[in-house]
């Protein structure tokens, strides 16, 4: 019998301790022992004295609960009692007080005590947990696995009366859809992230996350309102750039093709008996296109500075060849107004380097251009110089000096400061006496920077002007004779390219009639295809050398025909060339065409010296 009642004692979970009538303890299970520590021997020690049942400032008949028991003989219990043991470990205990007899009398007690920290601890967490949802500021509800509410926070409550809807329920808060985006996130066991839905004015976010184990779905809200209006506008100023930037690219395209007539069609009518006023006329009229092609382009560059879409290239650039392209140029201007151009580049300057050809070119004619403008007496002078680089750089890049002097109308201070941004002029009569947009210093100002340099401007009124900035540029790869589009080429305008063979397509009449001639004067062969398909008929029948490719016409276009053409010759040694005559100007644009097969992109409107410039080049390189 004594060995049941042992057996009885250790197996439950619950620490006994047998006590005498003096409250000391005689005997412990093991989960007592357990509590007070294993290697803590608590046998003839008093139980007020280990467990501190005891509470100063009342009467211990009063307060102990063992001896409200011997005196009662009755079972006392204590609910909730917190203990700190030897080592510092704290905890909840509840405690129950047995009166224990033998023979009919008390010989002490039996206390029970059960260990409350783990249960009373995660109680204490899930009332944290509801304090926080119900605190929570952000609407927060559950629902059952058939989409009922079972419960909706201070918060949901409160964005409800805000917005207007609280009469309406907590369905109004939800998309319709609700029940199935529940049914979802059970069955998937994943959430649902940003569901948007629009209440009233207002927009809010739900996510949904799945209890699996409780078959709840818990949902919360945010509201994104704000957030929504910034994207929307976001949205709306990236559509109005990308409509701006066809509206230029489309405009560009259809300026470039009637230019494209004038400015063939006026340089083909200076190689015809002409009487001298015949002649000035045709001048003005060639120079008048130049100026609106030049307007064109700054609007252009502007367009792609803006939207940080200008990519600069990297190709051998030979700086004499190209200073003399520029002044070559502008040399007809400053003759007729009397001006001299002067040229000075120091000895230690590279003869060739690594940049972007086009736009250093770019930079320096605006800057001659606007010098010749604004001077009516005197001159321009050039100088061009190298930097010295501090002894520490080890980097190989060239650092150029470039100056540009005139002895013209001068700037003030006030002038000066607003020079470099956009639109801006000396004042509102320079526009109307020297024309301009007000665009290309501006435009100067970023390529430099693009290049890693600085532009600044240094003037007195009424004595000129200097604008000196600097550029970042690398030593040549290697060395090989530049094909200048300007300059000597024009010089060499007369010179054939040889027999050879060519087809144009292209459907504008104006544009068929400015290549022909051109090409005819170059020596070449042509023919004329008004469409694509039309084209790939023509290359059927006959071995052509070089198609100039326009790329928009009807039924077929330009970036189609050439594709078909390459599918063709897949498989096969031969390789017809194909030059790109496109009125866009944009660096996407050749891209396209060169993705579609194209080996070369020239851009309208055409002119002799550049078409005999390019067609060289290509049968280089196809010779090569």
């Amino acid at each position: 019998m004594a060995e049941d009642a042992t057996l009885l004692m250790e197996s439950v979970p619950e620490a006994i301790f047998f006590v005498d009538c003096e409250s000391r303890i005689v005997s412990l299970n093991a989960v007592a022992q357990q509590l007070v520590g294993r290697t803590h021997n608590v046998v003839g020690q008093g139980f007020h004295d280990l467990i501190g049942c005891l509470t100063s400032g009342e009467s211990e008949v009063a307060q102990c609960p063992f001896n409200r028991m011997v005196h009662t003989g009755e079972l006392v219990v204590l609910p909730s009692h917190f203990w700190t043991r030897d080592d510092g470990t704290q905890f909840e205990l509840s405690l129950s007080f047995w009166p224990r007899m033998q023979q009919g009398k008390r010989v002490g007690g039996v206390v029970v005590v059960h260990d409350l920290t783990t249960a009373m601890e995660i109680q204490r967490d899930v009332k944290r947990a509801a304090r926080l949802a119900e605190d929570a500021p952000n609407p927060i509800v559950e629902f059952d696995a058939a989409g009922s509410v079972l419960y909706a926070n201070t918060g949901m409550l409160n964005v409800m009366e805000q917005w207007g809807v609280l009469e309406s329920g907590i369905e109004a808060m939800f998309p319709g859809n609700l029940s199935a985006m529940l049914r979802e996130c059970l069955a998937t066991e994943s959430s649902l992230a940003r569901v948007e839905y629009a209440v009233a004015d207002r927009v809010i976010a739900w996510s949904f996350f799945p209890l699996k184990e409780l078959e709840l779905v818990r949902a919360y809200g945010l509201d994104i309102t704000s957030d929504v209006a910034l994207r929307r506008a976001k949205e709306a100023a990236e559509e109005s750039a990308r409509a701006k930037g066809i509206f230029l690219a489309t405009m560009s395209h259809e300026l470039r093709t009637p230019m494209n007539g004038v400015l063939g069609c006026t340089q083909l009518l200076k190689d015809t008996p002409l009487t001298d006023q015949q002649r000035e006329l045709l001048e003005t009229m060639h120079r008048s296109a130049e100026a609106l092609l030049t307007l064109v382009n700054d609007i252009l560059d502007f367009s792609k500075l803006e939207a940080s879409k200008m990519n600069l290239e990297v190709a051998n650039v030979n700086l004499r060849a190209l200073v003399d392209d520029v002044t070559t140029l502008v040399e007809g201007l400053a003759a007729s107004k009397g001006l001299t151009i002067a040229l000075k580049i120091d000895a230690d300057v590279p003869e060739e380097l690594r940049g972007d050809p086009i736009r250093l070119r770019q930079i320096l004619f605006n800057l001659v251009g606007n010098a010749i403008k604004f001077t009516q007496q005197g001159g321009v002078t050039i100088t061009i110089s190298s930097l010295k680089r501090d002894a520490t750089d080890q980097s190989d890049v060239v650092v150029l000096q470039w100056s540009v002097h005139d002895t013209g109308i001068g700037l003030t201070p006030e002038q000066q400061a607003n020079l470099f941004k956009a639109y801006a002029q000396a004042e509102t009569s320079t526009a109307r006496r020297f024309g301009g947009t007000g665009l290309g210093l501006m435009i100067c100002r970023q390529l430099v920077e693009l290049m890693g340099g600085i532009i600044t401007v240094n003037s007195v009124f009424g004595q000129g002007s200097t604008f000196a900035y600097t550029t970042n540029l690398l030593p040549a790869i290697h060395r090989e004779v530049t094909v200048s589009s300007s300059g000597t080429d024009q010089r060499r305008a007369g010179d054939q390219v040889g027999p050879l063979r060519v087809l144009v397509a292209d459907d504008n009449e104006i544009n068929q009639v400015v290549a022909c001639k051109f090409l005819q004067k170059l020596g070449c062969q042509v023919e004329v295809a008004r469409t694509g398909r039309e084209a790939l008929e023509a290359i059927t029948r006959t071995a052509y050398d070089v198609v100039l490719m326009d790329c928009e016409m009807p039924d077929m276009d330009g970036y189609e025909a050439t594709r078909e053409i390459r599918l063709r010759e897949d498989g096969t040694l031969s390789h017809l060339l194909i030059m790109a005559l496109t009125g866009h100007a944009s660096d996407e644009d050749a891209q396209k065409c060169y993705q579609a097969g194209m080996d070369k992109v020239l851009t309208k409107p055409l002119t002799l010296p550049v078409l005999r410039a390019h067609l060289q080049e290509l049968m280089r390189h196809a010779d090569s």
